[in-house]
C-alpha cells in the first residue's frame, strides 16, 4: 500500500474504532432508559461511562440526552436515567459531573416526580425515584 493512500480499515490518524466511538450510541442509551420494569444490565452502564471518556462532543450529546429523558412520562424512563447518571458522574469524566451540577433543578424535579401506582408493584417504583439515584 502506498503511504499517501489511506487504509481501508477506516484507519487515519485516529483509526476506524476511535473514530466511531466519538459518538453517543443512542441506541445503547435508548436501551438502558428503556420504558420496563426490567433493571438496566451493569454493562450497560460501564458501556455508557466510557461514552463520557470518548470525546467532549460525545459527553455534551449524551448529558442532554438524559436529561431529554428526564422529560418522560414513566417512572421507569425517570428512574433509570437517573441511575445512569448517577454511575457516570461516578465514574465517568469530569466534564460529565460538572455539567450536571448546573442542572440540578431538573434532576430534583425528577426525583420528587410521583406517578400513577403499578397495577402489580403498586407505589414501589415511584418510592425509589426518590431515593434510588442518590449516591
Amino acid at each position: 500500500m502506498s503511504p499517501s493512500r489511506p487504509s481501508r480499515d477506516g484507519g487515519g490518524r485516529h483509526g476506524g474504532r476511535r473514530a466511531r466511538s466519538a459518538r453517543m450510541d443512542k441506541s445503547l442509551c435508548a436501551k438502558a432508559t428503556a420504558d420496563s420494569d426490567q433493571p438496566t444490565p451493569g454493562y450497560m452502564y460501564n458501556e455508557i461511562g466510557r461514552i463520557t471518556h470518548a470525546s467532549v462532543d460525545a459527553c455534551r450529546q449524551l448529558e442532554e440526552y438524559l436529561v431529554k429523558r428526564l422529560a418522560h412520562s414513566s417512572v421507569h424512563v425517570k428512574l433509570k436515567a437517573l441511575r445512569v447518571m448517577k454511575h457516570c458522574c461516578q465514574h465517568g469524566h469530569l466534564t460529565f459531573r460538572r455539567d450536571m451540577q448546573g442542572k440540578t433543578a431538573v434532576i430534583k424535579e425528577s426525583m420528587q416526580y410521583r406517578g400513577p401506582p403499578d397495577a402489580l408493584h403498586g407505589d414501589q417504583f415511584n418510592r425509589q425515584g426518590g431515593g434510588g439515584a442518590q449516591g
